[in-house]
């Protein structure tokens, strides 16, 4: 059996191999003219795939601004169902006060702490 020896790779050949893929030497345009049609699929479905992303990212953005908006609306309804409920309740308390002739009101001011007397609190 007889020892083949194998051609040792060049060192300015593999570099030159680099630099032709690098340096884009491969695409020459009888390449984009030969695979014209795939050419054109590849770029337009890179297109729709960006284009399907923006439109999914956009949506998200709408429906976390919607999430933020339907909170501080439903806060907003709290409130104001318990200002309607402590007026209603305010309400129907007088007119019980005043159908038993009672003569007592609502009280505008808060009640306020009067000062301890002489060492007696």
């Amino acid at each position: 059996m007889k020892n083949l020896k194998m051609p040792k790779a060049d060192g300015r050949k593999i570099a030159g191999s680099i630099s032709y893929f690098t340096h884009g030497h491969f695409l020459t345009s009888g390449l984009f003219k030969r695979y014209f049609f795939a050419v054109l699929l590849a770029v337009a479905l890179i297109m729709m795939s960006i284009s399907v992303r923006f439109d999914c990212v956009t949506g998200m953005e709408s429906i976390s601004a919607l999430r933020t908006r339907l909170e501080v609306v439903r806060t907003e309804l709290q409130r104001e169902r318990s200002a309607y409920m402590s007026t209603t309740r305010e309400s129907t308390m007088q007119h019980r006060v005043d159908s038993l002739g009672l003569g007592l009101g609502i009280q505008q001011h808060p009640p306020f702490k009067l000062p301890p007397e002489n060492g007696h609190e």
